[in-house]
């Protein structure tokens, strides 16, 4: 009963919580309170409404669906710290909203004419947990997004000898257009369009008694149940007929196969392009999309509503494809600054996986040159500069930027960081030792910037010296230790005639090689909370912050977060 007591406390007030705040406390962790499973929950508290609701009536309103309500309140979910997630989001959504440049796909009329202000972002992580920013439900055609889906599809029914004997896995550095094959006459990968033209023959080969109008609907169940049947999957018969209408290279590659390689099973070529280009004509929202990743992302299970849509082995094979190939023939420049498997179509859509951790969908018609949505890119870099989404951040050897990793409570991080230094420190260890000594190297050069260091800032420097190292220092001895550091600073500033900021620049590039993550971040910090202490952030302070972020080899973006953090908490007093 005391775990129940400990999960009470969390939506209770005065020892009493109600419906509504029951609610507004799971909907706050990014749980929709329509979540398939909560349902009971839910319905319980419909009939409860404003009537107030004690420890014991909580507890028989949760039993049937204890663990997952323990995980939501418990801020056991994949993301713990969801609202200061989602506010970095909106940083980056915000920021990558500026950019507009690119134009919109113009070889038919309806890519042409759409609106090439539109701009969404939607996420929907493993454990359900859900953001829509901007124009997330806006119907838009998923054209090459459609080629890892029908590859996976492919996978699924004709299993992967067959599907294999037509289609390659290989990158190949051309236009997604271009008529180049393998040795063996196979095209290189399932997302060129020639792969992606006989995976639509592979497809239809399959079913010969289903038109490619039947066979189409087949692959949009398949994306119903990806998406989580979350909105209805539609199909613009217009798209399709302006597809087919311009489709002369696409035709040129389909009897090019036919001569070289011959068409799965004998398949009628027209029936395959039919179905190539309908599937193109699928149309989805982010929001859609964004589920439909996040079930790749969970190993083939739709995170919400429990399905195992597809096959581990299959979702391992489809990721792989979209990672190599998925971004045209940029894709290995993706692969090298972002790091995540990706698809992207020239409607606007770049459907991205965050392996065991989200999806996330954006929307965006204006293309960059290799056909990618140019603020959809531009999101992806600013989220692998801000958060260890990159595949190979694992291999950073403690020291990744400072980047944050969602999936670990930011709060909790800093304090074991703080914690273990504390407890290094009682014991002597020397890279300890330095770490604090270069702290409060830090925070007095920031203080020094403004001529002599008065008696207000000491107090404020041992502070926030107090509060990283656990307890207060004597203010004899603290004084004696920052006089002993500002006539060292001074001593090496008139000796090398630099100011006491530039020696300590200079001492941390010295120092830079052996600290870890955890340092930098910890050194930064403490000068990030002397330059705040005012209540403000000025110009002058930012740029030392930078400074000594960019000599830490700490990335930009971290640095925004924090500074934006404090003043959204600001803003909140």
């Amino acid at each position: 009963m005391e775990r129940i007591r400990q999960l009470f406390a969390l939506v209770e007030i005065g020892g009493f919580t109600t419906a509504e705040l029951f609610r507004k406390a799971i909907e706050s962790t990014g749980i929709s309170i329509y979540d398939f499973r909560i349902s009971r929950t839910m319905a319980k508290l419909s009939t409860l409404e404003a009537q107030p609701i004690d420890c014991d009536l909580f507890a028989r309103i949760i039993g049937e669906e204890l663990i997952i309500i323990d995980k939501i309140l418990s801020g056991k979910l994949i993301i713990p710290d969801w609202s200061e997630f989602i506010s970095d989001i909106d940083i980056a959504f915000r920021d990558v909203a500026l950019e507009t440049h690119g134009s919109n796909a113009d070889y038919i009329p309806i890519l042409r004419d759409a609106d090439p202000e539109k701009w969404g972002v939607a996420i929907c992580t493993v454990d359900g947990q859900r953001l829509g920013l901007g124009d997330v439900d806006v119907y838009h055609s998923i054209q090459s997004v459609c080629k890892p889906l029908n590859y996976a599809y492919a996978l699924t029914h004709e299993g992967l000898d067959f599907t294999h004997k037509y289609v390659g896995v290989e990158p190949s550095g051309r236009r997604f257009n271009d008529l180049a094959m393998l040795a063996d006459a196979r095209p290189y990968n399932p997302c060129v369009n020639a792969g992606a033209i006989i995976t639509a023959g592979i497809i239809a080969s399959g079913t010969p008694d289903l038109n490619a109008r039947d066979i189409t609907q087949q692959i949009m169940n398949l994306w119903s149940r990806l998406c989580g049947y979350s909105s209805e999957v539609l199909f613009s018969q217009e798209t399709m007929e302006s597809e087919r209408d311009t489709a002369d290279t696409n035709f040129a590659i389909a009897y090019l196969l036919r001569g070289q390689l011959g068409l799965p099973r004998g398949v009628q070529l027209q029936k395959m392009m039919d179905v190539y280009l309908s599937c193109c004509s699928i149309e989805l929202t982010a929001n859609m999309l964004s589920v439909a990743a996040a079930t790749l992302a969970n190993g083939g299970v739709c995170p919400i509503t429990g399905e195992q849509v597809l096959t581990t082995d299959v979702v391992k094979k489809t990721l792989a494809i979209m990672q190599m190939t998925g971004m045209y023939d940029n894709a290995g420049a993706f692969v090298l600054e972002v790091g995540l498997p990706a698809k992207s179509g020239v409607a606007g859509a770049l459907m991205v996986v965050v392996p065991n951790l989200m999806g996330f969908a954006t929307f965006s018609p204006r293309l960059d040159d290799f056909g990618n949505s140019v603020r959809g890119v531009s999101f992806c870099r600013q989220l692998v500069d801000r958060f260890t989404f990159h595949l190979y951040d694992s291999l950073s050897g403690g020291r990744s930027g400072c980047k944050h990793d969602p999936r670990a409570s930011q709060k909790n991080r800093k304090q074991s960081d703080m914690s273990v230094l504390r407890w290094a420190i009682s014991y002597g260890d020397l890279y300890a030792v330095k770490v604090r000594d270069l702290i409060l190297e830090c925070m007095i050069s920031i203080s020094l910037a403004d001529g002599d260091l008065e008696e207000s800032e000491i107090n404020t420097i041992r502070g926030i010296y107090a509060d990283i190292m656990g307890s207060p220092p004597s203010y004899d001895e603290f004084w004696a230790l920052a006089q002993a550091k500002i006539e060292s600073l001074a001593n090496t500033a008139t000796h090398e005639q630099n100011t006491p900021f530039e020696c300590l620049i200079s001492t941390l590039e010295k120092e830079l090689p052996v600290l870890d993550d955890n340092a930098r971040e910890l050194i930064l910090e403490s000068a990030f909370r002397v330059a705040c202490a005012d209540g403000e952030v000025e110009e002058k302070e930012e740029k030392m912050l930078l400074a000594i972020a960019k000599t830490l080899d700490v990335n930009k973006r971290v640095l925004e977060l924090e500074i934006s953090l404090f003043k959204r908490h600001l803003a909140c007093k």
